[in-house]
């Protein structure tokens, strides 16, 4: 597990309400988000994991609540405004550009933040070494373990410190999940925050969470660390029967 993070959060979540056609998706959810840490949202599909990932990065807007990125409210900030402040989220089912080589399609992640290129670009190349023997390739031609490998790197190399991920593992071999697991381990040990929200492979992240929340209709049932959620009886039969 990562270490223990201060007391004060890198993100927070406070009284959060979105509506979907005036029908409300999320409720009054809050939450605490550690720095330098792992933090999961988890829970079954249709429980408004995504939604708040979203209405967080900005794409989706608050019927109430607030949310503060070190300290400072930024429900009212555009998207381009959030990447700026260091806050990105890779979504779900996020696609590479096909015909680009893999460094154009990194380098596209570094729309907002062009300073200090080719220094990501080593980051990232370093933490993926795959697409570094690949960089000049188209990237449709990879894997998709490999593709998933540049929409994260597209992340990082916006510069960003707090990374939402949004089913990550999604239709990843075993061993890329795996693979996936060890990197994430490896980014909040360099300091980033990182906040996954993921039904899959749930016993592979709970164990490292310092932070975790289960929802369940929109709404906050359960929030601990990671092993507190695992251990708890209430949750067993969904951590139990959630596809591994």
């Amino acid at each position: 597990m990562c270490p223990p993070p201060p007391e004060a959060p890198r993100l927070e979540i406070q009284d959060l309400t979105v509506t979907l056609r005036g029908r409300p998706v999320v409720q009054g959810l809050s939450l605490s988000v550690p720095p330098a840490a792992l933090t999961l949202l988890t829970g079954p599909n249709g429980a408004g994991k995504s939604t708040v990932l979203r209405t967080v990065a900005g794409l989706m807007t608050p019927a109430a609540g607030r949310i503060l990125l070190d300290g400072e409210p930024i429900e009212h900030l555009p998207v381009w405004e959030r990447v700026a402040r260091g806050l990105v989220l890779v979504p779900e089912g996020m696609e590479v550009f096909p015909e680009m080589s893999v460094q154009e399609n990194l380098e596209i992640g570094a729309y907002v933040r062009r300073q200090d290129l080719a220094r990501r670009l080593e980051e990232v190349y370093r933490l993926f070494p795959d697409l570094a023997e690949r960089r000049e390739l188209p990237a449709g031609v990879l894997s998709g373990g490999q593709q998933r490998m540049v929409t994260l790197g597209r992340g990082l190399m916006s510069g960003a410190e707090v990374l939402l991920f949004d089913e990550p593992f999604l239709g990843l071999s075993p061993r890329f999940v795996k693979w996936f697991r060890q990197v994430f381990l490896t980014l909040c040990s360099r300091g980033f925050t990182l906040v996954v929200a993921s039904q899959l492979e749930t016993h592979l992240l709970l164990p490292e969470a310092a932070a975790a929340g289960f929802l369940e209709q929109g709404r906050l049932r359960k929030a601990g660390s990671g092993p507190e959620l695992l251990a708890d009886p209430e949750l067993a039969e969904f951590f139990h029967t959630v596809p591994a």
